[in-house]
């Protein structure tokens, strides 16, 4: 959907990968809102929501989705997409991408020592506790009603239109619900199997090693300045107890 969007003129599109790829420091806002929204903590309104989303033209995915309400009472003018996923594909879906982040132990690790990671897994778990309990299987399907019997509540209650869209449904149903001309390029769709994951893990890696040589780096200068006092020490004893 990102990149159908953002082809069709309404882009940019924010995506989980805005923040956790190309913003991580907005990791810290989204964390604010799930705070104010599922645990009471603050309040995130308006204000906050335009320093989040102000620059761009849409939005989907997660962390998102977990506002639908809030965002459509903050934008009445915005068009509303209902992406319609069968249930078991979007299982398997989450399942080899969200959740594999998730339970990723090196993510555990490194949010101890690399600042992006800190900021972004503490948001994975978050949205992974606020939507699923922490049991992705025994609440996923609950969580995936919720979410569109919420959403078209609030679009009937408004009296807003909502597309009901199905991505086998391709360019023609959405060009005519945001009134703009079919592209002659196929509709984009992209993998999210085994690849996506091979590329989260070698980020992870390589987070890793930076930290890994951050902390080498400190470590050496601390045995420098270690040599360095000592040193220090010796020649005072030489010149003034000598």
């Amino acid at each position: 959907m990102q990149k159908a969007l953002d082809q069709l003129g309404f882009g940019k599109c924010y995506h989980m990968r805005t923040a956790m790829n190309e913003y991580p420091r907005d990791c810290a806002m989204w964390l604010e809102a799930f705070e104010a929204k599922y645990d009471g903590k603050g309040s995130f309104g308006k204000r906050q929501w335009d320093q989040l989303l102000g620059h761009y033209s849409s939005v989907c995915d997660l962390p998102a989705i977990a506002f639908g309400r809030e965002l459509m009472a903050t934008y009445p003018d915005a068009k509303i997409i209902l992406t319609n996923r069968d249930a078991g594909d979007w299982h398997r879906s989450c399942g080899n991408t969200l959740l594999q982040a998730r339970n990723y132990w090196l993510h555990a690790v490194l949010q101890r020592f690399d600042w992006v990671t800190g900021l972004v897994h503490p948001l994975r778990c978050k949205y992974w506790q606020c939507l699923f309990a922490d049991n992705f299987e025994a609440n996923r399907k609950a969580a995936m009603l919720a979410h569109y019997e919420e959403i078209r509540a609030m679009a009937n209650q408004s009296g807003r239109k909502v597309l009901e869209f199905g991505f086998a449904d391709g360019w023609g149903p959405l060009c005519t619900f945001l009134d703009v001309d079919v592209p002659s390029n196929p509709y984009p769709r992209e993998n999210e199997g085994g690849d996506w994951i091979v590329k989260m893990r070698e980020r992870a890696r390589l987070r890793g090693r930076a930290a890994a040589g951050r902390l080498l780096r400190a470590a050496s200068m601390g045995m420098a300045v270690g040599l360095g006092i000592w040193w220090v020490q010796v020649m005072i004893r030489r010149v003034f107890w000598a």
